[in-house]
């Protein structure tokens, strides 16, 4: 089973609404959709995806001011996403990777600036 912050948790960290692979309705619960988020800390630009019944996220960073590429994650069994920090000034998550022989961590500052620290266990 994965865990996932529940819908209404993750505008307040991008601080934008999410856009949806498929238009929400009563018979499309969130954990089953794909939903996109699409914001900047001043600095860098982001687009998050999450589809959490299938455990994948995507995170895209980009330099504001050139779109040069800074970073680009795509992960395919995460089992935690774990808001860890969502403060006017500050924003992270944490996720948990694992599979039969490891896990692995993940911990994405978006704000003040982009920071990502990988851990295997």
């Amino acid at each position: 089973m994965h865990w996932y912050p529940e819908e209404n948790e993750l505008p307040s960290l991008f601080e934008c609404e999410p856009i949806f692979l498929e238009s929400p309705s009563d018979a499309i619960d969130f954990f089953y959709n794909e939903a996109a988020y699409i914001f900047s800390n001043g600095i860098e630009n982001f687009i998050v995806t999450i589809a959490p019944s299938d455990g994948e996220v995507t995170i895209r960073v980009t330099n504001r001011s050139s779109e040069n590429l800074i970073t680009y994650l795509s992960f395919k069994r995460v089992y935690k996403f774990e808001i860890t920090d969502d403060k006017k000034d500050s924003s992270s998550i944490l996720m948990r990777v694992e599979d039969d022989t490891l896990t692995q961590t993940i911990e994405v500052d978006f704000k003040p600036n982009f920071k990502l620290i990988f851990k295997e266990h």
